[in-house]
C-alpha cells in the first residue's frame, strides 16, 4: 500500500478555520423574536421603515444600499461602475442557483425586484429576463434608478413605488421574485407579512430569491420595546431559519437550496439565500 500523504500544516489550518467558520452556530441558543403584532403596532412599524429609508433616499441613496464610502453622493460617479459590477455578480449566483435546479435565467419572462433601491440589481437582471418591475418604498430611491436606468440606456425596467403589503399583493405574477439586502431591514413582524406577500405572487413553475438574516447571538425583537426606543439609523433584523422556510412551505413553494452568503458583513449574523420554486 502507499504511503498516505499528509497535508501541509498550513492548509490544515486554512481548514480548521474555515470548520470554526462553518459551525461557529452549531450549539447557539434559540431567539426571542415577536413575529406576529397587532394591526396597530404593524402600521406603525412600517410606517416607520417607509420614513426610515426616505429618509436615507433623500440624503444618499446609493450609499444607503451599499455602505462603503467610495459610494458616497460625492464620490459615486468614479465608482458607478464597480457598484452596478457587485448587482451583476449577485444576478450571476443566481443564475448558478437556477442551473443547479436545472432552469435557465434566460427562460424567465418577467420578474420583480423587491426593493429594487437604485437599480443595483434590476438593470442586470434585466439584460437575462423579458422583463423588470423594480419596487421600493422610497420613491427617493427611485427617483435615482430611473436616473441610472436612463444613463445606462435599459428599457426593460419599470418601477413603482410600493408603502404597504397591500400594494405587494396587487403587483400581479412573476416567473421570479427576487429580493436581496432588503428584508433585513424590516422589523421581524414586518419581514414575514412581506415574504407571505411575495411568494403569493409567484407564478406556476416561478421561483423565489430571497436573501434573509436567520441568526444573530443576542439578537431578541419585541415590537412594544421597538416601538418606544424607535431609531432614526439603517436597523438590521433577523428572521429565524425555521420561520423563514416554513412560511415557504406553506405558501405552496417548493425549497430547493439553502446557501449561507456574506450579506449580513458580519460573521456574527448568519445571513441566508433561499431558492424555492412553485410546482
Amino acid at each position: 500500500l502507499g504511503k498516505i500523504k499528509k497535508k501541509p500544516e498550513k492548509q490544515m489550518r486554512n481548514l480548521a478555520d474555515a470548520y470554526s467558520i462553518i459551525m461557529r452556530h452549531v450549539n447557539a441558543p434559540p431567539m426571542e423574536i415577536e413575529t406576529h403584532v397587532d394591526n396597530v403596532s404593524f402600521d406603525k412599524l412600517q410606517r416607520h421603515v417607509e420614513e426610515t429609508w426616505t429618509r436615507l433616499g433623500k440624503e444618499d441613496a446609493n450609499w444607503s444600499v451599499i455602505t462603503n464610502e467610495r459610494f458616497r453622493k460625492e464620490n459615486f460617479d468614479a465608482f458607478f461602475g464597480e457598484f452596478f459590477e457587485s448587482g451583476k455578480n449577485d444576478i450571476l449566483r443566481l443564475e448558478k442557483s437556477l442551473e443547479r435546479v436545472g432552469f435557465s435565467l434566460s427562460q424567465v419572462p418577467s420578474a420583480l425586484d423587491f426593493g429594487c433601491g437604485v437599480g443595483r440589481l434590476s438593470i442586470p437582471l434585466s439584460q437575462s429576463v423579458g422583463s423588470v418591475l423594480g419596487v421600493d418604498i422610497s420613491a427617493e430611491h427611485l427617483r435615482e434608478a430611473q436616473s441610472n436606468l436612463e444613463k445606462i440606456g435599459v428599457d426593460n425596467v419599470k418601477l413603482k413605488n410600493v408603502n404597504s403589503i397591500n400594494h405587494i399583493k396587487d403587483l400581479g405574477s412573476f416567473g421570479l421574485v427576487i429580493s436581496i439586502i432588503v428584508l433585513q431591514h424590516n422589523p421581524p413582524p414586518v419581514m414575514l407579512e412581506i415574504l407571505n406577500a411575495l411568494c403569493s405572487l409567484i407564478q406556476t413553475g416561478g421561483y423565489l430569491y430571497i436573501q434573509v438574516p436567520t441568526y444573530h447571538a443576542g439578537y431578541k425583537y419585541s415590537a412594544q420595546d421597538h416601538l418606544e426606543k424607535l431609531s432614526t439609523e439603517m436597523e438590521m433584523h433577523i428572521l429565524p431559519q425555521h420561520v423563514l422556510l416554513e412560511k415557504i412551505q406553506n405558501s405552496g413553494l417548493t425549497v430547493l437550496e439553502v446557501l449561507e452568503d456574506g450579506a449580513a458583513g458580519d460573521l456574527n449574523y448568519r445571513s441566508q439565500v433561499v431558492l424555492a420554486r412553485r410546482n
